[in-house]
C-alpha cells in the first residue's frame, strides 16, 4: 500500500461504508427473523422447562380461582347463576391461554415479524449509508470530497487529518452499529424469557383481582414485539433526517455521519421504552 493520500481516503470511506451496510444488513434481518423463538422453543433442552412452568401455571390458576371463590362467597355475591357461571368461565380462559401460552406469544411475534419483513421490502432499506459519491459528504466537507481526485505526497499533512478525520468518524458509527446490535440481541433473549414464563402471568385471568397482571404480561410482551419496528423506523429515518437536519448546521459540515450516528444510538438504547409508551405499559 502506498502512503496516504487523497486517494486512500477515498478508498477508506467505501470501505468504511460496505463495512456499515454489511452490520446493517444483519441488524434488519435479525429484526424480521421470524424463526427464532421457534428454535427457541423447539430447543429439547427447554422442553422439559417449559412444561414445568406450565404444570406450576396450571397449579396458580386453581389457587387463584380458589381465592376468587372463596372471596365472593364470604361477601355473598353469589346472588345469580350467572355470577356463578361468569366464575368458572373465567377459569376456563385462563386453562386455555395457559395451555396455548406459547402459541398465543409467537403468533403475537410472528405477527410483527412479518409487519417488519413487509417493511424493510421496499427500497430504502437497501442500504444504511448511500453508495458513492454522495457517500462521501457524510465524512468529509465538500471542499474536501474535491480534493479526493488529486494526487498528493507520501504522508501529505492535509490527507492526512482527512484520513484521521474519516476513521474517527467510521469506527464511531461501527461503535453505534455493535451497540445497536447488543440491543438487539438482548431483546431476543426478553422475547425468549417473556415467553417461557408466559403461562404463569396468563394464569393470573381466573382472578378478577389478579386479572391486571395478566392483562399488563401481554401488553409489556406486545411492547418487546413493536420494538423491533421502532427500530426499524429508526434506521429508515437515519437518511432522511441526515439530509433534511444536519444541512442547517454548517459549523458541523463534514462530520453529519457522526452526529446522526449518536443520535441514532441514544434513539436505539431508548426503543424500548418508545416502544412501552405506544402500548401504554409504563
Amino acid at each position: 500500500m502506498g502512503g496516504i493520500d487523497y486517494a486512500w481516503v477515498a478508498s477508506a470511506i467505501e470501505q468504511y461504508g460496505k463495512v456499515l451496510n454489511k452490520a446493517y444488513e444483519m441488524i434488519i434481518k435479525t429484526l424480521c427473523n421470524s424463526s427464532y423463538l421457534d428454535t427457541i422453543l423447539a430447543s429439547d433442552s427447554l422442553s422439559s422447562l417449559l412444561d414445568a412452568i406450565k404444570g406450576t401455571a396450571i397449579v396458580l390458576c386453581t389457587i387463584f380461582f380458589l381465592i376468587d371463590f372463596f372471596s365472593k362467597s364470604l361477601h355473598l355475591q353469589w346472588v345469580t347463576w350467572e355470577n356463578v357461571l361468569m366464575l368458572f368461565l373465567k377459569l376456563t380462559v385462563a386453562k386455555v391461554c395457559v395451555d396455548n401460552a406459547e402459541w398465543i406469544t409467537t403468533t403475537i411475534y410472528n405477527g410483527f415479524c412479518s409487519l417488519g419483513s413487509s417493511i424493510t421490502e421496499s427500497d430504502l432499506t437497501a442500504s444504511f449509508l448511500p453508495d458513492v459519491p454522495e457517500l462521501y459528504s457524510y465524512f468529509l466537507t465538500d471542499a474536501e470530497v474535491e480534493k479526493l481526485g488529486n494526487v498528493s505526497f507520501f504522508l501529505n499533512l492535509d490527507s492526512l487529518m482527512m484520513a484521521t478525520k474519516v476513521n474517527i468518524i467510521g469506527w464511531i458509527m461501527m461503535i453505534v452499529l455493535i451497540l445497536s446490535n447488543v440491543v438487539i440481541i438482548g431483546r431476543m433473549f426478553e422475547l425468549s424469557v417473556y415467553t417461557l414464563i408466559a403461562p404463569i402471568p396468563l394464569a393470573t385471568l381466573a382472578c378478577e383481582g389478579l386479572q391486571d397482571v395478566g392483562k399488563n404480561f401481554l401488553k409489556s410482551y406486545a411492547a418487546v414485539c413493536i420494538q423491533a419496528l421502532v427500530l426499524i423506523i429508526m434506521f429508515l429515518a437515519y437518511n432522511a433526517l441526515c439530509s433534511l437536519l444536519i444541512p442547517m448546521f454548517n459549523i458541523i459540515e463534514g462530520w453529519r455521519a457522526i452526529i446522526m450516528c449518536l443520535v441514532l444510538g441514544l434513539s436505539v438504547m431508548q426503543s424500548g421504552q418508545w416502544a412501552k409508551r405506544i402500548v401504554g405499559s409504563m
